[in-house]
């Protein structure tokens, strides 16, 4: 489990920032929050708090960072803090819709089982299947059914056909009920696959 800076005193935090909405067009430029008081530096009254850091785990995630007394902390969880009233220690704070930039108070939750990012993790740039999950093993030419599972990535067998791979991953996700954690499941309709039995199929 991570481990993140202790946030400051909740009085602290209202008497130096507020948390505003932020509208759809402004994710990527608004961290959800502003300070009510002018700090060192050009940051005003009523300016944006915080600025873009890259995930240094994730190179295709950005996260709003907010410096507080000479400490960092990640806006999400400040704006979490802020506006449950709850501190969320140790905990991930996860963004239910995926987009790391939608600090919205509405769209943060407690990752309190610490799955909920792993199951909603994008797919992988290396992929080559197109279907999260599913993986080609080269030295046999098959496809792997792959779920990671408290952690570790378990196999669900080897497959000719990448559509029976992606069928044996879905099932699996639905029987973890990852499907009801935000998991988009794969549409086995639009997989190509030309493994011999789908080509049968194709020419009737």
């Amino acid at each position: 489990m991570p481990k993140y800076n202790p946030l400051p005193p909740l009085e602290r935090l209202n008497e130096l920032l507020k948390v505003v909405e932020i509208p759809e067009n402004k994710y990527g430029e608004w961290s959800g929050l502003v300070w009510k008081v002018r700090r060192n530096g050009n940051a005003k009254a009523d300016s944006v708090a915080g600025s873009k850091h890259r995930h240094t785990l994730n190179p295709d995630r950005v996260d709003w960072m907010v410096r507080v007394d000479y400490v960092e902390y990640m806006a999400s969880r400040v704006i979490y803090y802020m506006t449950h009233g709850e501190d969320p220690r140790n905990i991930q704070v996860d963004h239910e819709d995926k987009n790391w930039l939608n600090n919205n108070a509405w769209n943060l939750r407690l990752d309190i089982e610490g799955n909920i990012q792993q199951i909603n993790r994008l797919r992988q740039r290396n992929n080559t299947s197109g279907v999260g999950g599913v993986h080609l093993y080269k030295p046999s030419g098959k496809w792997v059914a792959r779920v990671p599972i408290e952690g570790k990535r378990k196999n669900f067998g080897y497959y000719t056909c990448k559509i029976e791979a992606a069928r044996v991953v879905r099932d699996k996700w639905i029987e973890l009920s990852w499907d009801k954690l935000g998991r988009e499941l794969p549409d086995l309709e639009s997989i190509s696959c030309d493994c011999g039995t789908c080509k049968r199929i194709d020419l009737g």
